[in-house]
């Protein structure tokens, strides 16, 4: 904390690392930029704005520590116009919530031009300013950006997609800025508008706005939230801040396998283990579905000579042709479609884990074993200075064993397109998240098996 303006120099999170390397330092939240002041700055707004950037502020005390249990306060004090204007802050032990309480001179108290209402009309305010600047990017999978709960609805921006100012008027619930895995934010007691600006190419800044007292003090009550976006942590924070959890349209599904995750890694203490114990689960429970599709495709085999004899018969009569052929399903009781559905009912749970590996700080930096030292990256096993993703082409090669297996359809285009899909698929993963392709992988060996189980067992 400087007491130049009173703000936030920097904040590191000990127990994370800026990445999975060893000597990476600990965690900053507060990423500066030369376009942007620091955070939890105050800006009082009438016909101009002021702000405390360059106030001198005195501190209650050099420093603050916090034993388990306990609460440290800090206040930081200067004056504008000969009156007096306070920040005061709350710390808790173990905890990622910080409070902190503003108090203000009320307008008659101010120079006229801060005490007269803004150029848009808007009455005198004061504002909590956050900011932050860009982090450079490990992989092209970071994501950084606004997000604010408004009227009870989350509100997400990405950094990219910030371009003009913006005032955002309604029940501002909370605001900040967020990260795939860490938030850093502030609930206001009350606010009446949130204002969003980027300053220079990435520096973005948001600012809180109260409408002040006209003649006393203005007294503003926030929660501040710098810290890691786990669920429990969230919801212990108060103020709707879990809904910063975003997973998408599969978050129940997300939220569902990191329960299992959760309850498989305290007993075996491996995520990468987690995850395959999970594959294993999701495999039993589609497990009879599975056989039909297998004995559903090796129906289909069988009437292929008869299919062909129908092709043949009514070349030149397409609706001719699909009736019969339904038809011929129909007397054989055959799905066509039945070989794509286990795959199909799969996917929720393949898109679920993916929103999980990519959201949730309890798969960051999770190491499985030998060279895969993070499940939430691309893995790569370097070989003379070469990344190669071998999980990945283990993947690729698992698929064409599997498609090896599998009862081969009449139409030679089919054919070459499932036989390229192992090679689509290998291209599609590479940048996929480890312990992403580590569940496909286990799933396709597991398939695999249950094919070749399937193969040898007689036909009743």
């Amino acid at each position: 904390m400087n007491t130049r303006g009173g703000r936030l120099e920097s904040f590191v999170l000990k127990n994370f690392r800026e990445d999975s390397s060893a000597e990476s330092p600990e965690l900053e939240l507060v990423v500066p930029a030369p376009e942007i002041e620091n955070p939890l700055g105050i800006e009082l707004r009438g016909a101009r704005v002021w702000s405390d950037q360059t106030t001198l502020y005195n501190a209650s005390q050099n420093s603050v520590s916090v034993n388990p249990g306990e609460t440290g306060r800090l206040v930081l004090r200067a004056t504008i116009g000969g009156q007096p204007i306070e920040k005061e802050f709350t710390f808790h032990a173990g905890l990622y919530t910080i409070d902190l309480t503003t108090r203000v001179p009320g307008s008659s108290a101010l120079p006229v031009s801060l005490a007269q209402d803004g150029p848009d009309g808007s009455p005198p305010a004061v504002a909590l300013t956050l900011s932050r600047g860009a982090k450079p990017k490990e992989d092209g999978t970071v994501y950084e950006g606004v997000s604010a709960l408004i009227d009870g609805k989350l509100e997400s921006t990405p950094r990219e997609d910030f371009e003009e100012p913006e005032t955002i008027t309604g029940t501002i619930g909370w605001a900040g800025f967020e990260d795939h895995y860490f938030l850093t934010a502030a609930a206001p007691e009350r606010a009446d508008a949130l204002r969003l600006r980027r300053r220079g190419a990435k520096a973005l800044q948001a600012g809180i706005v109260t409408t002040r007292n006209a003649s006393g003090p203005t007294e503003t009550g926030y929660t501040l939230y710098f810290g890691p976006k786990e669920r429990s942590l969230l919801e212990g924070a108060g103020h709707q801040y879990e809904k910063a959890l975003n997973l998408g349209w599969f978050g129940p599904i997300s939220l569902l396998l990191l329960d299992i995750l959760q309850f498989l890694h305290r007993i075996f203490g491996n995520w990468g283990v987690d995850i395959i114990l999970l594959t294993v689960l999701v495999k039993a429970v589609f497990w009879p579905l599975s056989k039909k599709s297998f004995d559903s495709m090796k129906a289909m085999q069988k009437l292929q000579p008869e299919m062909e004899k129908i092709k043949e018969r009514y070349a030149d009569d397409q609706q001719k042709l699909s009736q019969e052929t339904m038809e011929l399903y129909k007397r054989h009781k055959v799905n066509p479609l039945g070989g794509c559905l286990p795959m199909l009912l799969q996917m929720p749970v393949f898109f679920g884990l993916y929103q999980l590996l990519q959201n949730t700080i309890e798969l960051r930096h999770a190491p499985f074993a030998l060279w895969i030292t993070d499940l939430a990256a691309p893995e790569r096993l370097m070989i003379a200075g070469y990344g190669i993703p071998v999980l990945t082409l283990l993947l690729g090669a698992s698929m064409f064993l599997q498609q090896k297996m599998t009862p081969s359809a009449a139409d030679p285009t089919q054919q070459k397109i499932m036989m390229l899909m192992p090679v689509v698929f290998t291209f599609m993963f590479i940048n996929f998240p480890a312990g992403l392709t580590l569940y496909w992988l286990t799933q396709n060996i597991l398939t695999i098996g249950q094919q070749w189980l399937n193969l040898r067992t007689p036909e009743t």
